[in-house]
């Protein structure tokens, strides 16, 4: 299992990335396999009927799941497949990205990720593969 240490240069990584700070992701929590994310509702981030956009979403689900995956110790991944369900929409609040692993190989592993609101309402779910 890897040191904080290298989780708090990772969150750093993500953390710097222009698309990620665009959107206003906030890193809550990493740990091996497993990363919790937010993202408070804004209008630039909004479809035309103001609620939280699609592409929102599915980018904060790519996201979590990538750093997920880079916990385990990887330096880069590339998503290979990803799949959503889109559940419910988001009015106001916060989202709340989820992801963790469910199966690891030496060249991959595999990911689910949810979206939840503050009411704890499932909003999206995802799985995905990602390559180590």
């Amino acid at each position: 299992m890897q040191e904080l240490k290298e989780y708090t240069q990772l969150i750093e990584q993500f953390e710097s990335g222009q698309y990620f700070q665009l959107l206003g992701f906030e890193i809550e929590k990493v740990e091996y396999g497993k990363a919790v994310m937010r993202l408070a509702r804004k209008p630039e981030n909004d479809n035309m009927q103001n609620m939280l956009h699609g592409g929102a979403i599915m980018s904060g689900l790519d996201i979590v799941m990538g750093l997920a995956s880079r916990s385990l110790g990887s330096d880069a991944v590339s998503t290979i497949q990803m799949e959503v369900r889109f559940i419910k929409s988001l009015a106001e609040g916060t989202a709340t990205f989820h992801a963790e692993v469910l199966h690891q190989t030496n060249s991959t592993a595999i990911l689910t990720g949810r979206v939840l609101s503050d009411q704890d309402e499932l909003l999206a779910y995802s799985t995905g593969t990602f390559k180590l």
